[in-house]
């Protein structure tokens, strides 16, 4: 088209154009392209249009040619971007009603703490509820203290009867008196009695959630002050629960298929209601 290749080239060029449909195609759009273009170069743009076309279309525009805004030194046009930039901050800041802000922030602060108390009021009724399940792993002095209780009243009520009573009249009183605490005493020297064991196993990570299913499933329920399984240490948990007598050969059975198990029956102040009892022991890591 332009006559600028060599006539090699050239046959070539129009051997292909002969022979492919694509490169036809090509040549027309190219044809079409050149024609538009010398139709544009003819076009004539009228005065009128010139001059809308230059005439600003906003005051900032104005205001910009006027004041040469391009030809400004960089330095300067960056100052005053951050000038601009500063006093809408300022402004923004000053306008804004700060105190209504800060209030309704307040409000909304105080409900959150209504919340809360709300919350910390129901957790203190649950704990008094349940008054009966307290920790009682320490008390181990208590059945001793007991013992020393009923003994006091019975060796201080023959005394004072005694050097009080001249007449013959008074022995058969100091007889019929200490009947009464001789038939409570055995009753409170005897209580209840405590379960307490331990148990050596390896893995306790995993065994712990399995027992404390299997306590559940046996109808057992925690009766301390701690969860099921609490972790005493990171060697060793501990267990303070109630479970049916009924099924207390149960749970040997089954605490004994992950280790040595060693329990004891103690003597203990509290009184269990009929067919339940109480066990304390310990899961501990095994030392390999």
């Amino acid at each position: 088209m332009t006559g600028t290749l060599d006539p090699e080239r050239r046959s070539a060029v129009e051997d292909h154009v002969k022979f492919s449909r694509d490169a036809q195609l090509d040549l027309g759009k190219i044809e079409n392209g050149q024609k538009y273009a010398e139709l544009l170069a003819d076009t004539r743009v009228s005065e009128p249009i010139i001059s809308q076309i230059n005439a600003p279309s906003s005051y900032l525009t104005v205001l910009m040619q006027k004041s040469n805004f391009d030809k400004w030194p960089q330095g300067l046009k960056w100052g005053l971007e951050a000038l601009v930039v500063v006093g809408v901050i300022v402004t923004l800041l000053s306008v804004t009603p700060w105190q209504k802000v800060m209030q309704l922030g307040s409000l909304t602060g105080s409900k959150e703490v209504i919340l809360a108390e709300v919350s910390k009021t129901e957790t203190a009724t649950v704990v008094q509820e349940t008054p009966e399940f307290v920790d009682e792993g320490a008390k181990e002095t208590a059945p001793a203290v007991t013992a020393k209780t009923p003994d006091t009243p019975a060796a201080a009520t023959p005394a004072p009867v005694a050097s009080a009573t001249p007449t013959p009249a008074a022995p058969a009183a100091v007889a019929v008196k200490p009947d009464k605490p001789a038939e409570t005493a055995p009753a409170a020297a005897s209580g209840g009695f405590l379960y307490r064991g331990e148990i050596s196993a390896t893995n306790i990570e995993s065994i712990g959630p399995k027992i404390n299913d299997k306590i559940l499933e046996l109808g057992g329920r925690k009766a301390g002050s701690v969860e099921l399984g609490w972790k005493k240490t990171p060697t060793s948990m501990y267990y303070h629960l109630t479970i049916p007598e009924a099924k207390y050969q149960d749970l040997m059975n089954y605490l004994g298929t992950y280790g040595k198990t060693k329990f004891s029956k103690e003597k203990h102040p509290r009184v269990m209601p009929d067919g339940i009892i109480r066990l304390i022991f310990t899961l501990d890591e095994s030392k390999k």
